[in-house]
């Protein structure tokens, strides 16, 4: 988990280190403890800390598929923080992630660049390297992957060797760069990098991701046994740990090794499940990518009003990316 620098006083740091500690193995007790930490800062006007606060608890939600529950709190918070460059900059972070996963794509920019300039203002360079990694995937998010590849090169230059979390979560973006421009031998060498980071920072969520994308490219080498397993490794440790955004990737992953395998109906069962998270978490590209698939499926079995159905669905789905965008 990120741990933001510098916090307002030393007794702060510590905490949030321990705190951070405790999310590892009891995430809904460092969840209370960050939201109580934030309310009690914010009564006694100290408005850093509450902000830092509430940005860390942020960053233990959003991999849950949570984090847009503080949406309104962190509205509140940018308010508050406007004479704060650096908490008012976290905040827009934090904010962009969430319009990024709901597909918002133009208001994550508008976030993520006032992160920018708040980092580059405040010297923050942990800061700047998380809002260009943003902005270098709504590159991604629009299908211009040399830009978003390029884009994530620049920010790499920017990064801490040693930020195991911003070295994890950088190279696997380099490696979605790479594997869409079909440089599989890259984009291995970047998820593996990716893995061995996460590892060695303890961050579970990009260990997890780590192994989807591996999967992919086990996936696109024809690798049928490397793909089963590294796909079934994520799909366990997403849902075990509750990662939804991720569970819904993989198990579309997991749809195209059931076809690669002639399991039509497993491949079914598998869409739906990822269509039904990516709903819960409104994820809406994950949710318009599912549509089209069971559309595609459920043709194939001769469905032909499910499959219209969805098609429907998926229509609709694109037309509001297309607003959003």
């Amino acid at each position: 988990m990120l741990i933001l620098q510098p916090l307002p006083c030393p007794d702060a740091q510590a905490l949030f280190e321990r705190l951070a500690r405790v999310a590892h193995r009891h995430p809904l007790v460092a969840e209370r403890a960050w939201q109580r930490l934030s309310a009690a800062a914010r009564a006694r006007g100290e408005v850093a800390l509450a902000v830092d606060a509430l940005v860390q608890c942020f960053a233990l939600l959003e991999p849950r598929g949570r984090g847009a529950e503080l949406t309104t709190a962190l509205r509140a918070a940018l308010m508050d923080a406007a004479a704060l460059p650096l908490q008012a900059a976290r905040v827009h972070e934090a904010l962009g992630r969430i319009a990024y996963q709901q597909a918002e794509y133009q208001q994550a920019g508008l976030h993520w660049r006032e992160a920018l300039r708040g980092a580059e203002s405040r010297g923050n360079a942990q800061l700047r390297v998380a809002a260009e990694i943003g902005l270098a995937q709504i590159h991604y998010a629009h299908g211009d992957w040399a830009a978003g590849l390029h884009a994530h090169e620049s920010a790499a230059r920017h990064a801490d060797a040693g930020d195991s979390y911003l070295q994890a979560k950088l190279a696997l973006n380099l490696g979605v760069g790479h594997f869409e421009l079909a440089d599989l031998p890259a984009a291995e060498r970047q998820f593996s990098h990716g893995l061995a980071a996460a590892r060695r920072g303890a961050h579970r969520e990009f260990e997890a991701e780590a192994h989807w994308h591996l999967a992919q490219t086990a996936l696109a080498r024809k690798d049928l046994s490397f793909a089963v397993a590294d796909c079934r490794l994520v799909l366990g440790l997403a849902a075990r740990h509750g990662y939804p955004w991720l569970e819904a990737a993989a198990s579309r992953t997991w749809t195209e090794i059931a076809l690669a395998r002639g399991d039509t109906q497993s491949a079914i069962r598998s869409t739906r499940h990822a269509l039904a998270l990516a709903q819960r978490i409104q994820a809406r590209a994950q949710a318009s990518q599912a549509h089209r698939q069971l559309a595609q499926l459920l043709e194939q079995e001769g469905d032909l009003a499910g499959a219209l159905a969805h098609l429907w669905q998926h229509v609709a789905l694109q037309g509001e990316l297309a607003r959003l965008g």
